[in-house]
């Protein structure tokens, strides 16, 4: 093989590996090996996520955020145990707890003064406490 440049099997790394390295030698560093397997069980996850997604498949990898509806995968860029897919659904979800537990528990004929009455109708209380739970 004289003349042939051997490179790094990590393929995101350019490095050559040095002349007097042995012939079953693949990656340059423990570092670029590391980075290799750890890139190859990403993509081997990747494939079967985006399986369970086109099928439509809910597996305990991928579970379904309950503030936006939208499909993710847990340890896949998330912690294994998250309910929400990031901290703008958990943020909104937090908000929308309040925002009924507020809602239920202020008298609906006290005001404070200056202000406009914010009496709820028992309809809007009803739907206020299913969305609570549903959110819960």
């Amino acid at each position: 093989m004289a003349g042939r440049v051997r490179r790094c099997a990590y393929i995101f790394c350019t490095e050559p590996l040095p002349v007097t390295s042995r012939s079953d030698k693949r990656f340059c560093s423990p570092a670029c090996k590391q980075a290799d397997r750890r890139w190859r069980r990403h993509q081997a996850e990747a494939v079967a996520i985006g399986l369970w997604y086109r099928l439509g498949i809910e597996t305990e990898h991928v579970v379904r955020c309950p503030a936006c509806g939208k499909r993710f995968a847990l340890g896949h860029g998330h912690r294994r145990d998250a309910v929400y897919c990031g901290p703008a659904c958990r943020q909104a979800a937090y908000r929308e707890r309040k925002r009924v537990r507020e809602a239920i528990t202020t008298p609906s004929n006290v005001t404070a003064p200056g202000t406009r009455s914010t009496r709820l109708t028992s309809e809007k209380t009803l739907e206020l406490v299913g969305a609570a739970r549903t959110a819960a």
